[in-house]
């Protein structure tokens, strides 16, 4: 493992870095993302509101592979699959990414590392942070304390009413009726 950075720069998370850069003075950063930002992210939620902790740690390990290591948390609120309402939930998810700058380099990353494809002198974090987010989502979201009767009343209210029509007793009747 990497010997962390003297300093960490804390409070607004940066947009870009330079990989090289930061792999080489094993820079971290922390703080937070606003989830309206991350557009993708809100696809799965109710709203845009809250923010993103995040930490990041760049270095190498003992191979010499270029590493982006972090960690994130949000609240965010969901849709509840059981009774339709809205539902705080809670993500949080540690990540380590190998550095690459080419296909073939992420072919020949070790197979602990999910490999994050970089530019020379630009790596754009948001969406780095925004995969991971996605991928820590639950399943379903739903609310523990559900009311089971609750439930079963909402599925009564939903339930269409029950069209009445006149079934002649004859299939044929309608053809007679056209005859007269």
């Amino acid at each position: 493992m990497s010997t962390i950075a003297r300093t960490m720069n804390q409070g607004l998370f940066p947009v870009r870095v330079d990989p090289i850069k930061s792999v080489e003075q094993e820079a971290e950063f922390s703080g937070s993302i606003q989830v309206s930002k991350l557009e993708r992210l809100q696809n799965f939620l109710q709203d845009d509101s809250g923010e993103a902790q995040v930490e990041i740690q760049f270095g190498h390990d003992q191979q010499g592979t270029s590493l982006l290591r972090g960690q994130c948390q949000a609240q965010v609120r969901m849709t509840c699959q059981r009774c339709m309402n809205p539902v705080d939930v809670e993500l949080s998810t540690n990540f380590e990414l190998g550095i690459v700058f080419s296909d073939e380099q992420a072919k020949h990353l070790p197979k602990q590392y999910e490999p994050v494809i970089a530019e020379r002198d630009d790596l754009v974090l948001l969406p780095v942070i925004e995969d991971e987010l996605i991928l820590s989502l639950p399943m379903y979201a739903y609310h523990a304390e559900c009311d089971d009767n609750e439930l079963v009343a909402k599925a009564e209210e939903m339930k269409p009413e029950p069209v009445e029509t006149e079934a002649p007793n004859n299939p044929f009747s309608v053809l007679e009726q056209l005859k007269k």
